[in-house]
């Protein structure tokens, strides 16, 4: 309990780990309901107090915590404290203390606090809660002393004269008594001074969480009241199953409260709560054992690491917890991480050990408001920040533009921008999205939502004036903010749609979009034929609608590389390449997919393999679509091939009552079989093909009779008698008499003693490495080509 109530004292200090953790402001408590009081343990303490009943201010919301505490004032809170209020009235008709007359206000509490007796038992008698000053008085109206107050407490928690040791003066056992058990944590007081009326609420604040004599529960329980186990605040602005706004909503579920605010920054924090006896939420109490980091993504997410604002990367797993704010039920980062982009705020939860225990995400709607978005109607002059009013934070702010550094300069009509406090950043997008306006809600007087190209999208305040131009069933281009809601929207004769995609297409009643932004997703279907719909799967398009219910697709279009690309110089040509370029792959017609700049071994890209370049707004390269760099669009393991042509078929003959041989026309099978599986395509003839050796294959998105077509094939070379100690499985790298590859991180491994593939559900590829090496000191490796061209080492043979 002493460990718990050092935390009350300090309730919201958050630990700094490794230096970068910033600490929760003190003040995520929320301001409480006293105006007069500034140190934020004392506001909670009397806030806490205020919601039990125990203390109502001096009027017009103050408090004076440096004021002094009578000692009647002192009575009427224990009293109330203990839930006796009810008790007091039948008291005020008698005279027990002569300085406590009909007249004074506290008369009943005096008398109910004198007549209570606290501590007895069966074979001891109890000790009364207050006594006089012995002259017959009570002296109601003198301040309270240190000892008087804490001597009054200890014998609320059930301590009498018999369980204290003597001293110098008479208060002298109870003060150390106070001490030990924790009463007095954040007080350091000699038991002759006065206290302050802010002192007091803290010593009542403590009582709650101190355990009565011979007691293991905390005094909060005897009130009827409860403290929760360690759970995750996600939204301090929650609305209850009743209706109820300013609840509290937490993985355990929403607690309705009557406190005066929560401060936002307490969201996605972990800690215990203080209910009273109706489950209402008087205070939250942050884990001491867990550190807590503001963060701002910066770049594109991967499985594995989370790219932060400040050249910083986070390393997570795709089992670790998510929370949102808008779900008490938690994900995993596996389902979300696609989803993630520059300007999305994050709270990483850290244990006792420094460990990522759990993120914390706010959904869209919570990071965007009113205040801090704005649209740039009016065209810039380059030297004026059209923003400027959206930055409140002290210092220079910076500006990134669709996720890369940008200046006042680059900013264009049309763009919006939302500035985060937290980072004192301005995160502008320059994302349209044209089509029909399909459907509102409620209504187009005040929407809330939009439908356009079949997907609802939040609207913010300030779109509602530029939508009432507008009718369903207008076209229209929405002007979007990095996190996807409507921030404007204006005539498709001012402004078009930009969005560029990735297409899946099932069929063309049956075709998904999404976006380069990573959030928005787009369904809907086409009024393309079905072959031509099929022939931009997998491609880069740019989306928009001319008719409701259907999207318009075209496959983006731009001139192939006429120079080589230097990822040394961050050049393509005589281009500069954006800090936010993004890389694609393909072999021939096969299925687009994004890659790491990582992912690319080789430092210089030869023009001829490079088919698509395009550029932002300040003319550098941000997209480039390569063909066939890296290799890791193959599948690679053991090959079965059958070319196409004439073969014999034998088939029964009733007429001759004999088998008849006929030759027929057959389309080619390649088929590759490895640790995940088994994958085939349709081939004509494929040079170098042979069964029953090792090689890759990639799938066209050309189809014959239903089948995908090979789009490629890569022979594989080997490297026998190859011991243990050649590989090095952390860095991934193997080294031979002549050269050192890179080992592919989606290696497959084939044990020829068990006759089986590793599969990536054994641990993945990584770890199927450190497993073959322990297997046996005798491998054999395939790689696809040279170090200097790229190759990696593909395939792992333990003998």
């Amino acid at each position: 309990m002493r460990k718990l109530k050092r935390l009350i004292a300090c309730l919201l200090t958050a630990a700094i780990l490794a230096g970068l953790l910033a600490a929760l402001p003190a003040s995520a408590a929320g301001a409480g309901s006293f105006y007069d009081i500034t140190d934020e343990a004392t506001a909670n303490a009397a806030e806490v107090l205020r919601l039990l009943g125990v203390v109502n201010g001096t009027g017009g919301g103050a408090f004076r915590p440096a004021g002094t505490l009578t000692r009647a004032e002192f009575c009427k809170m224990t009293i109330e404290i203990m839930g006796l209020g009810g008790e007091e009235p039948a008291q005020r008709n008698r005279t027990i203390f002569q300085d406590v007359g009909p007249s004074h206000w506290a008369r009943g509490y005096v008398n109910l606090a004198s007549t209570t007796t606290l501590g007895g038992g069966e074979d001891k008698a109890g000790t009364r809660l207050i006594m006089g000053v012995g002259d017959g008085t009570f002296r109601p109206d003198r301040a309270i002393t240190y000892g008087e107050a804490v001597t009054i407490l200890m014998r609320v928690l059930g301590y009498g004269s018999g369980d204290v040791a003597s001293g110098a003066y008479w208060y002298d056992g109870y003060v150390a008594v106070a001490r030990s058990s924790g009463l007095s944590d954040g007080l350091s007081l000699s038991g002759s001074s006065t206290i302050t009326r802010g002192q007091a609420a803290l010593l009542f604040y403590n009582l709650l969480f101190t355990s009565p004599k011979g007691s293991t529960e905390l005094y909060l329980k005897q009130l009827g009241g409860e403290l929760t186990g360690s759970l995750v605040i996600l939204s301090t602005d929650a609305v209850a199953e009743d209706g109820t706004t300013g609840s509290v909503m937490t993985s355990a579920g929403t607690y309705k409260t009557d406190h005066k605010g929560f401060d936002s920054s307490l969201n996605g924090t972990r800690g215990k709560l203080l209910l009273d006896r109706s489950q209402k939420l008087l205070a939250i109490l942050p884990d001491e054992d867990s550190t807590f980091r503001t963060a701002t993504i910066m770049g594109s997410p991967q499985a594995n690491s989370i790219p932060l604002l400040g050249d910083e990367t986070v390393s997570v797993k795709l089992t670790t917890a998510v929370y949102q704010s808008d779900s008490s039920e938690p994900t995993t980062y596996e389902k979300v991480w696609t989803g993630l982009r520059t300007g999305a705020n994050l709270v990483l939860c850290y244990n006792g050990s420094g460990k990522l225990d759990y993120l914390y995400l706010r959904s869209s709607s919570d990071a965007v408001n009113e205040d801090n978005v704005l649209v740039a109607k009016n065209k810039p002059n380059g030297a004026t920040n059209p923003f400027a009013s959206l930055v409140t934070g002290s210092g220079d702010y910076q500006i990134y533009k669709n996720g890369v550094p940008a200046a006042v300069s680059d900013l264009q009509q049309y763009d919006v921008a939302t500035y985060d406090s937290g980072s004192n950043t301005l995160f502008v997008s320059d994302l349209k999205l044209t089509g029909i306006y399909e459907d509102v809600y409620p209504n187009t007087a005040a929407p809330s939502t939009i439908t356009v190209l079949g997907t609802p999208f939040t609207v913010l305040p300030s779109a509602v004036q530029d939508l009432s131009t507008f009718q369903v069933g207008d076209r229209l281009t929405l002007l979007l903010t990095s996190t996807g809601q409507v921030a404007g929207a204006v005539p498709t004769s001012v402004a078009k749609s930009n969005a560029v995609g990735v297409a899946d297409v099932a069929s063309k009643d049956n075709v998904t979009i999404e976006l380069l932004d990573g959030v928005i997703k787009i369904t809907g279907k086409t009024q393309y034929t079905e072959p031509a719909a099929q022939k931009l799967n997998g491609s880069l398009v740019t989306v928009s609608s001319a008719e409701r219910g259907y999207l318009s697709l075209t496959k983006v279009q731009g001139k192939a590389a006429a120079a080589p690309l230097d990822l040394t110089k961050n050049t393509l040509g005589t281009k500069d390449l954006s800090a936010g370029i993004r890389f694609f792959e393909q072999v021939g017609n096969g299925k687009l997919a994004e890659i790491e700049r990582s992912d690319i071994a080789l430092t210089r890209i030869p023009a001829a393999q490079i088919t698509y370049v395009g550029y932002d707004w300040a003319g550098r390269v941000d997209k480039v679509v390569l063909n066939d760099v890296t290799g890791d669009r193959y599948e690679y393991g053991l090959i079965y091939y059958q070319p196409a042509g004439m073969y014999d078929e034998k088939t029964w003959s009733t007429e001759q009552n004999d088998y008849v041989t006929t030759s027929t026309y057959r389309n080619g099978t390649i088929r590759v079989t490895n640790g995940s599986g088994e994958l085939s395509y349709v081939v004509g003839s494929v040079a170098g093909a042979k069964s029953g050796y090792m090689g890759g294959i990639a799938g066209s998105m050309d189809q014959v009779d239903d089948h995908q077509m090979l789009a490629g094939f890569a022979a594989l070379q080997s490297v026998t008698g190859l011991r243990r100690a050649q590989f090095d499985a952390e860095a991934m790298t193997l080294t031979t008499n002549s050269m050192i590859l890179p080992i592919s991180d989606q290696v497959q491994i084939y044990n020829e003693a068990t006759k089986t593939w590793y599969t990536a559900k054994d641990g993945g590829h990584p770890e199927n490495l450190q497993q073959a090496l322990a297997f046996s000191d005798d491998l054999s490796v395939y790689y696809d080509k040279t170090p200097e061209t790229g190759g990696k080492v593909r395939i792992i043979v333990i003998k």
